[in-house]
């Protein structure tokens, strides 16, 4: 693949999967292949004309891995975390604990979207993040994703099947496998549901928040998620750790 020249690249490192930005090329690399790291120095260092490397993770030990690579490359780069402090985007004081991916999904959405507003991570676990005027974070939710459960239902029983979680085609199981993509599609879609309906109801005066739904199973999430306005974006962590960079003029 051909590097075009760029001068930064923004890298989001998640639980399974670490996703790549520069400027519109996206580019992923699954964390469960043993030779991910030997894949992705193929792929920056065949053609180094970026300058800077920024950096959101989730995933300590796949950070550490990356980060010796690059020190080693003689590449700058920077982790989010670090430089998050000094953006005033958006007022996060009102919340403890929000991980770096929640924050940067905001942060972009924010740029797009006028408050109020809610973000919808779909992987490994579901995030629901709040925004309410004017660019104050509440806060959210946090509850295993569609193939977190079906794991879990595979693992701590002794006969339940894994299964790929898909749209049922019923709103009823005939069989093991049907029973538990129904039970685990909808929880998550009901869960959200929930949740943004609560807060519309209780927070908001009945104003209906934008729901802006991205991650690995956010297309599949956002397609079925009737009765909000909706908007999909794949990319939607990637371009906020662009959008964080600018704003405390890295780029």
């Amino acid at each position: 693949m051909n590097w075009i020249k760029k001068k930064t690249l923004a890298v989001d490192i998640g639980n399974s999967r670490i996703k790549l930005l520069d400027d519109d090329i996206f580019s992923v690399f699954e964390l469960h292949h043993d030779d991910w790291l030997k894949k992705i120095e193929k792929y920056l260092f065949d053609n180094n004309d970026y300058k800077f490397i920024v950096v959101s993770s989730v995933n300590q030990e796949a950070y550490l891995c990356l980060s010796k690579l690059f020190k080693e490359k003689g590449v700058q780069f920077a982790n989010a975390a670090d430089i998050l402090e000094k953006s005033r985007i958006i007022n996060f004081s009102r919340v403890e604990g929000m991980g770096i991916d929640r924050r940067l999904g905001l942060i972009a959405a924010v740029g797009e979207f006028a408050p109020p507003l809610v973000t919808v991570d779909c992987g490994t676990a579901i995030t629901i993040n709040i925004l309410i005027e004017p660019n104050i974070a509440l806060g959210g939710a946090i509850f295993p994703g569609l193939r977190t459960q079906t794991k879990a239902l595979q693992q701590f029983t002794s006969l339940l099947p894994l299964v790929e979680p898909v749209k049922p085609a019923s709103i009823y199981g005939t069989n093991t496998i049907e029973a538990i993509q129904i039970g685990v599609f909808s929880s998550v879609i009901g869960g959200i549901k929930e949740v943004v309906t609560s807060l519309s109801r209780k927070k908001l005066k009945r104003q209906k928040p934008k729901v802006i739904v991205t991650g690995g199973d956010g297309a599949l999430v956002a397609e079925n998620l009737s009765g909000f306005d909706v908007h999909y974006e794949p990319n939607l962590v990637l371009k906020g750790l662009q959008k964080l960079a600018k704003s405390v003029n890295i780029l």
